[in-house]
């Protein structure tokens, strides 16, 4: 799976950049955004397959890209503590967590700096 992160002006709305990946016909696997000092941050979730042309097509209707990164969706418990509890794993066993955030249904987004390590703590 592809993170792929980018920002929106504020004279935009996220909305615009979800809606241009579904005309195109591409499913987010995850998505989350939040505030900047100007815009948005916008992180979208999409297949290794799709993560070309989800990245070009974004460009190509002028969101600025900001990373991309490969990642992991894993499924998730939800209960009070677990983020923190799986978060603490993967840091002990070695790897640097640099993205974490929920996706759809049960599962979690993590983008670590060894993502081995990320797999073998799952």
């Amino acid at each position: 799976m592809q993170d792929l992160t980018f920002v929106i002006g504020e004279d935009r709305a996220v909305a615009e950049l979800w809606e241009a990946l579904g005309n195109i016909g591409i499913t987010m696997q995850a998505s989350c955004t939040f505030p900047r000092l100007e815009g948005r941050i916008v992180h979208i979730v999409v297949t290794d397959e799709e993560a070309d042309r989800a990245y070009e097509a974004l460009r190509a209707e002028n969101f600025i890209p900001l990373d991309r990164r490969e990642v992991l969706i894993a499924d998730f418990e939800v209960r009070p503590g677990e983020l923190g509890r799986l978060a603490r794993r993967i840091t002990d066993a070695g790897a640097k967590v640099y993205i974490m955030y929920m996706a759809t249904g049960d599962r979690v987004v993590i983008g670590a700096s060894d993502l081995e390590t990320v797999r073998e703590v799952l």
